[in-house]
């Protein structure tokens, strides 16, 4: 059977899908959580210029350095420091009040170029962020580890093909193939 497109057919079809994955990817990580926010200015419009925003409704987001009254750091460095008024009042998913080094994304009106009015808080766990990071390297190594067992790559059909079964497998009664008998002219008895 021959392929349609033949190998360079195949080779331009992996480049396309590697690049819309690669697309898919950063387009996924530049979005904003909730779609409905993505409209608001976020912390790395604010921070540089805070006094242009005032009066408007903004989206921070950054890490807890005090917590009486909350104050946030939009930068790591520690720079960008707002106020947030109401914060553990306006706090959607956690029970308890706000504490330091957590990571906070707060959407409110900017009072003036420090405080911020807020509507609603958002909080996120590092524990979260880890296990999320530590399942998906494991399930991606379990995959990459059953493609490499059950996959070889033939250089005359420049293609992944399925590895040839061992005789262990048919020792162990999971190969389905039939048995030939080399002896008996192929497996035929006589």
């Amino acid at each position: 059977m021959s392929e349609p497109y033949g190998q360079r057919g195949r080779a331009l079809a992996a480049l396309v899908l590697a690049g819309l994955l690669t697309g898919s990817l950063v387009v996924a990580g530049a979005t904003a959580d909730d779609p409905l926010e993505s409209a608001y200015p976020d912390e790395t419009d604010v921070t540089p210029s805070p006094e242009t925003y005032v009066g408007e409704q903004v989206v921070l987001g950054g890490f807890v350095v005090e917590t009486d009254p909350v104050v946030i750091a939009t930068r790591a460095s520690g720079y960008g420091q707002f106020t947030l008024v109401d914060a553990d009042d306006a706090l959607h998913n956690a029970d308890e009040p706000l504490e330091t080094d957590d990571r906070v994304t707060a959407f409110g009106t900017l009072e003036d170029e420090s405080t911020l009015a807020v509507e609603r808080t958002v909080t996120r766990e590092q524990s979260e962020t880890r296990y999320m990071f530590v399942v998906s390297a494991l399930a991606g190594l379990w995959i990459v580890g059953r493609f490499a067992r059950h996959w070889q790559f033939d250089r005359d059909a420049v293609a992944f093909v399925p590895r040839a079964r061992s005789d262990d497998a048919s020792e162990h009664g999971t190969d389905t193939r039939p048995k030939r008998d080399d002896a008996n002219g192929g497996g035929r008895r006589g």
